[in-house]
């Protein structure tokens, strides 16, 4: 027992060692052009197979020398692209003061298009009433947000002014987007200040109404111009095909083998002029009972009309289940498949010790050893954030062959943390006590029939 004891306290400081790169079952090279601090890299789909721990707290970048190198895992950022302006056609609309825009009913002119090309007045008011109201202005078919005016004009006079802008989707009812705006144009001494910017707030109504109040009888609008929020450009996500088991009724279960950060899915359905209510359910072990995750309306329309890609709560577990409403006799006869989406980790790590350096993951023995983006990649001294290089993902390879009795305290630390052996080794140890307790208790009953 003393023997037994004293290999296990042998072993266990070697079980915490520092971590070598044949610890894992996976490995990749990076390649990198030369002479950087840090380098970035996105991790390839079959980390996402390979890696033993779920949070992907395996995964380990090592340099030439076998050393493990600090890293952590960067967000995404998206830079949104610039602000688009757009020049507006727009329309006088002209009415009686006393009753105001709210009580002028405008006829519209459409274009096959939708664009607005002619707009009138239903109501005649005297001509000593009749003033313009405001205008009517219209974007089109634009389907960014709207996030500002910018008016142009002429006036002898400087002002200082209020404007108003509604929307309405279809000309009848309106609502209020921004109230008493401010807008000037005034100068003194050789000095000029204008204001002529008007807030919308990322309005989407399809047509706009501006009304001004404190202009002087001189102004004239001469252009207006729309700013379109910029749209954020859609990250690249990876994607990988499954093939699906029937259930039951109504039931497809996909294995995804691993564990993908999906926050996407695509569907292919089997017959044309399919509609059908779906429900996606996850689970992480093939006992666990199935969490809903997601619903929508899938589809399959003449024409190459099929339903957009599905986005779901992020869910990195490994079985996924597609389940069809059976009303209307659900998919049909034929098999489905499913696409997972997802937006691949991006890893940064500092360039310590001689290149090349490597990709490693699978030790279900290895606890997180990310760091804080800062802890990894922090800011200069003045106060200029340090750029991280570009790096490519090699070819994936299996682990290297075990250490050989040639290597003993390698080969000690391997056997100590494979858990198999170590089961194993309980058992043998539990078989061992049992045979001792029969040796002992059958030496003891010998002694005593001797003594009869």
């Amino acid at each position: 027992m003393r023997t037994l004891a004293l290999l296990a306290a042998l072993i266990a400081p070697l079980a915490a060692a520092q971590e070598h790169p044949s610890d894992f079952l996976y490995s990749a090279p990076i390649t990198a052009d030369a002479g950087a601090s840090h380098y970035r890299i996105s991790l390839p789909v079959q980390a996402y197979r390979g890696a033993a721990r779920r949070d992907l707290g395996d995964v380990r970048i090592f340099n030439a020398t076998g050393e493990p190198v600090p890293y952590a895992f960067m967000q995404r950022e998206v830079q949104p692209g610039p602000a688009t302006m757009q020049a507006l056609r727009f329309f006088p609309v002209y009415g009686d003061e006393t009753k105001g825009l709210d009580a002028t009913t405008v006829t519209v002119a459409r274009n096959a298009r939708g664009t607005v090309v002619n707009v009138s007045v239903n109501e005649r008011p005297a001509p000593a009433r009749r003033r313009l109201l405001g205008y009517l202005l219209d974007p089109g078919e634009v389907k960014s947000a709207k996030d500002a005016l910018a008016l142009d004009w002429d006036s002898t006079e400087g002002f200082s002014a209020h404007a108003r802008v509604e929307g309405s989707d279809d000309l009848k009812q309106w609502r209020t987007i921004a109230a008493n705006a401010p807008i000037l144009s005034l100068q003194h001494a050789g000095a000029s200040l204008e204001r002529s910017r008007i807030e919308l707030s990322g309005a989407t109504a399809r047509y706009l109404r501006l009304s001004l109040s404190g202009v002087p009888g001189s102004f004239k609008l001469k252009e207006v111009r729309l700013e379109l929020r910029p749209e954020l450009p859609q990250p690249t996500r990876e994607w990988l095909a499954l093939a699906g088991t029937r259930g039951k009724a109504g039931e497809w279960i996909f294995d995804t083998a691993g564990h993908f950060p999906v926050d996407r899915v695509r569907l292919h359905l089997p017959q044309l002029n399919t509609v059908a209510q779906i429900q996606l359910q996850t689970r992480e072990r093939v006992d666990d009972n199935w969490r809903p995750l997601s619903s929508a309306i899938a589809y399959r329309l003449a024409g190459d009309v099929v339903n957009p890609d599905i986005a779901t709560p992020l869910s990195a577990e490994r079985y996924w289940m597609l389940k069809v409403d059976q009303k209307g006799g659900g998919f049909g006869a034929g098999e489905v498949k499913l696409e997972i989406g997802w937006l691949p980790h991006e890893l940064v790590f500092a360039a310590r010790g001689a290149p090349p350096f490597t990709l490693a993951y699978g030790n279900d023995k290895s606890k997180p050893g990310a760091l804080a983006v800062r802890a990894v990649l922090p800011q200069r001294p003045d106060g200029e954030a340090l750029v991280a290089r570009a790096a490519q993902v090699g070819a994936i390879s299996g682990s290297a062959e075990p250490p050989s009795l040639s290597e003993p305290l390698r080969y000690a630390r391997h056997l100590a943390e494979r858990r198999d052996l170590r089961k194993w080794a309980l058992w043998a140890a539990l078989v061992a006590g049992v045979l001792l307790l029969a040796w002992m208790a059958f030496r003891l009953l010998r002694d005593v029939g001797k003594q009869f």
